[in-house]
């Protein structure tokens, strides 16, 4: 009987290895067969930028002449990143900036490429203030404001095309209150910090007119689709805000 059971139990993990290796060979890779001239792409992010943004999902309106889309294979070559087929297009997600990627739209019996470059780095985030009574929010080129909270926003344009990659979150920073050249008040966050907004109403309760509230952001990331952090690099104007007190 136990000889019974071995055998059949071996011939049935025959039939299921003989199965996916018949699905994997009924998806497997196809690169060849399509002409790049015969896959066209539209995406508002090419029409921006000219090239696709790193580290994020681009995404694009892929037509393939001749061929229903929507039974293609899609992905990046040479592991350099991922593609996602999604109902409203193709998401590509480089990994590497200032590089240039290859598209693989795979069929049954055939496939064909198409290659995107990878913009060197997204735009740079901005910085603005506005005060938290009036929810009026400020132009950082406005000299002379109350300084209550500081926000890290995307750039607009930005955060229009990429919804799901545009979260910033400040990690770090300084604020101190200084009048003239003393030092009146501060606040030091090293590390630990998860918001994209600064409250400095703490050092504008006893602020007298003139002072001023200066504010180094010390640590920024960005969260992308898939809730995954990226360091940012420090924009000059978030070095060090000078925001005077009216």
């Amino acid at each position: 009987m136990k000889k019974h059971t071995f055998k059949f139990i071996t011939i049935a993990i025959a039939i299921v290895i003989t199965f996916f290796s018949c699905k994997n060979q009924e998806r497997k890779v196809n690169k060849e067969g399509v002409e790049s001239d015969k896959i066209s792409v539209k995406s508002a992010i090419l029409d921006e930028y000219g090239k696709l943004m790193p580290q994020c999902k681009n995404m694009l309106s892929v037509d393939v002449e001749g061929i229903d889309i929507a039974e293609d294979l899609p992905y990046i070559d040479n592991d350099a990143g991922d593609a996602y087929l999604e109902s409203d297009g193709v998401g590509l997600v480089p990994y590497e900036a200032g590089k240039t990627i290859s598209l693989i739209v795979s069929f049954e019996d055939k496939g064909g490429t198409k290659e995107f470059e990878v913009a060197d780095k997204i735009p740079a985030p901005q910085v603005r203030f506005f005060n938290a009574e009036t929810n009026v929010i400020q132009d950082y080129d406005i000299e002379n404001v109350t300084a209550v909270v500081v926000e890290v926003v995307a750039d607009d344009k930005f955060a229009e095309l990429f919804p799901e990659d545009s979260e910033y979150v400040i990690t770090a920073f300084t604020a101190k209150q200084m009048r003239g050249e003393e030092e009146l008040n501060s606040i030091i966050v090293e590390s630990d910090y998860s918001s994209n907004q600064i409250d400095l109403s703490n050092l504008q309760e006893n602020a007298q007119t003139d002072d001023v509230i200066v504010v180094n952001i010390t640590g920024l990331q960005r969260v992308d689709f898939e809730g995954n952090t990226h360091d940012v690099e420090i924009p000059e104007k978030m070095q060090e805000i000078n925001l005077t007190v009216q």
